[in-house]
Parts: structure tokens; C-alpha cells; sequence
């Protein structure tokens, strides 16, 4: 790899001790006398890195005062650009989610740029170094796997040295809280999904949870925290818990096999799903084996994806905001870009109530 000039090596260094409170806001700069010793460099390189600086929004340069660190918003020629990192585009609620970003977007006369990275970390850095190497002026990402560390964290902190503001939405990583993000309160759906339930005389529920992202493993902490406040509890076998690897043979694996005799056996009255899609599959393969629904066992799903209205039964499901996150996501990253400060949003779910799970019958 070719050496890279001295004035970004310069520029790298200061950012990320901006970054890391080296240097705090209000506070000057070393002069350019000092960083010409510091780096072993010349004036006309020192000066290079800090106008970099000065267009990443981190330094004022003010004649016979000096360079003091501010964090401000970046400068910016013509057009907004605003990148987006989800992990799918064009199927399931993704479309409504891009589509409520991009009509705030394009109302404020920004670009959009859309890119799915199919829960995949490698494809999630490249796509992160891209958008560094031509940079955006803000960052909306749907990590994939959020209830893991990302191995991704050091090209995020670039964004941050780079002022470059980041928006989380539906999940964010470990580690990063303090990012300001856009989400469902997955862990109130859980309780919802739980309660709705067994107010309607559900008493053995089962449950199927994807718990490899954020999203999932909040959905079942609430899941069962509903079902422990009632007295109840939710045996290891009427419980099935999975990663992305396994979503795609999930039905033909051993454990879904047993997930699948037991609600065949009745041992299990209804089953809440991580969403509807997996909803929409358990359902006709327990129907391919005789099982009745809701008859037999009531089923319960995430999203209020397009798909849950058309199934038979039509599926009960809460209600994902889709599109209004979007715009709330697009209207925040916005704000940030202009250097506004933002707070984190946890959305509420709302029950959409279908054939699928009917209260029982005494």
C-alpha cells in the first residue's frame, strides 16, 4: 500500500484525539510552530491537515487568535448527502422504512444513498470504508447482529472523528448507546405480544425468537418477563431461540422439528414469533401437519408486514411504525448534520388484531 501524504497522517492523529477529549471544545489548538515539531513536518502541511479539520467542523481557525476546537457542523459544498446502511432494501418492511426517509430527505433537498449489507459484517465494512473514502454528511445504519460487539467499532469511531454524525435505527451495537438512534421498544412488544395472550386465556404459550440482533433478544426478555409476572414460566422445549445462520433450514432443524411436536402434541397453546415472516412459515407448516389455527393453537407475529393480512387465518401482529421511523430518522440526521444535539426515540408497538389469535373459548 502506498504511504500515506503526511497531512492526513497529521489530520487522522488530531481528529481522533479531538474525538477522545485531547483537546475540548473552546480549548486552542497547538500552533503550528508546535505541530510542525510535534509531526516532524512542514508548515505547508500542518496547515493542509487543519484545513481539513476546519472542513470536517472540528477547529475555527481566527486570524491573530489562533485554532480553537469546536464541534460544529461540517462544511458542506452544494447538496446534502446522507448514507443509509440497512440490512435489507427491497423486501419485507424495508421499503416503507426507505420510503419515509427518503420523502423528508428529499423535501430537504438531500441525496440519499441506500445500501443493504444482507446481515453480513464484512459487507458492512465495505460499505462504511466507501462512504469514508467519498464521504457522506451523515450515516443512518441498521447494524446487523446488534446483540453482539461489531467488529466494526474502529470505522464507526472514524465517523465520529470525522464529525461525521451517526443515527442508529431498529438497533445499535453494544458499547454504542451513546449514538443516538431511532427504535421499536422491542422489550415492551415483547410484554404486549405476551399479554395479549394470556389475557385472552392463552396459558401455555411458546415462543420462536431470532436473538442474534437487538431487536429479537429485547422481544424476548419481555416475552418472558410478562409470562414470569404472571406465575407462569415457558419450558426450555416450548421455547426456540436462533441466530441469522440458521434462519434459512430453521423449520428442518432438530430443534424446530421438536417446536413443531410440541404444539402438535397441544402441549403448547399458541406460539408468539419473532416476526411475521417466520409467523407466516411455522404457520403453513403446522397446518401441512393437521394442526388447526386458531383452533388448535393461536399464533401471534412482529411487524404488521404486508404479508399478515393475506395469510388464512390473517395474522394478529403489532404494528411497526415503518415509515413514520423512517422520517423521524431522516429528520433527526438532518439536525445533527446541521449541529444539533439529538436524543434517542423508542417507539410503542400497536396490537393489529386478526383471526389468528381469538380469546379461548371457556
Amino acid at each position: 500500500m502506498a504511504e500515506q501524504p503526511k497531512y492526513l497522517v497529521v489530520a487522522d492523529t488530531l481528529r481522533r484525539e479531538i474525538a477522545e477529549g485531547v483537546f475540548q471544545d473552546g480549548q486552542t489548538l497547538m500552533t503550528e510552530e508546535e505541530l510542525r515539531l510535534r509531526f516532524d513536518v512542514s508548515r505547508q502541511t500542518v496547515r493542509q491537515a487543519i484545513s481539513l479539520l476546519e472542513d470536517d467542523g472540528l477547529v475555527d481557525r481566527r486570524r491573530g487568535s489562533g485554532t480553537y476546537v469546536r464541534h460544529g457542523p461540517r462544511r458542506r459544498q452544494g447538496i446534502i448527502h446522507v448514507g443509509v446502511i440497512t440490512t435489507f432494501i427491497t423486501d419485507y418492511i424495508f421499503p416503507s422504512i426507505a420510503q419515509g426517509m427518503e420523502a423528508v430527505l428529499n423535501e430537504n433537498g438531500a441525496v440519499l444513498s441506500m445500501n443493504a449489507m444482507y446481515n453480513d459484517v464484512q459487507t458492512e465494512r465495505n460499505i462504511l470504508e466507501r462512504m469514508l473514502e467519498e464521504p457522506v454528511d451523515g450515516l443512518i445504519i441498521e447494524g446487523s447482529r446488534t446483540a453482539r460487539e461489531t467488529p466494526n467499532r474502529d470505522i464507526l469511531d472514524k465517523f465520529s472523528q470525522r464529525n461525521i454524525p451517526v443515527l442508529f435505527v431498529n438497533g445499535f451495537y453494544p458499547g454504542t448507546e451513546q449514538i443516538p438512534h431511532v427504535v421499536m421498544d422491542d422489550y415492551g412488544g415483547g410484554r404486549l405480544a405476551a399479554k395479549t395472550a394470556l389475557d385472552r386465556g392463552y396459558t401455555r404459550p411458546a415462543g420462536l425468537f431470532k436473538t442474534d440482533d437487538l431487536q429479537g433478544a429485547q422481544r424476548l426478555t419481555g416475552f418472558l418477563d410478562e409470562i414470569h409476572a404472571r406465575g407462569l414460566e415457558v419450558p426450555e422445549e416450548r421455547l426456540l431461540c436462533f441466530g441469522t445462520e440458521e434462519r434459512n433450514d430453521l423449520y428442518d432443524s432438530p430443534r424446530g422439528r421438536a417446536l413443531t411436536e410440541v404444539l402438535l402434541r397441544r402441549e403448547a397453546d399458541c406460539l408468539v414469533c419473532y416476526n411475521d415472516i417466520f409467523a407466516a412459515q411455522f404457520m403453513a407448516r403446522l397446518q401441512e401437519k393437521g394442526l388447526r389455527i386458531p383452533e388448535d393453537a393461536g399464533m401471534i407475529g412482529f411487524d404488521n408486514a404486508s404479508i399478515s393480512s393475506m395469510l388464512h387465518p390473517p395474522l394478529t401482529t403489532l404494528g411497526h411504525t415503518k415509515d413514520e421511523l423512517g422520517a423521524l430518522a431522516a429528520r433527526k440526521i438532518l439536525r445533527m448534520i446541521a449541529g444539533e444535539k439529538e436524543e434517542s426515540v423508542s417507539m410503542p408497538w400497536t396490537l393489529v388484531d386478526r383471526d389468528s389469535l381469538p380469546p379461548k373459548r371457556a
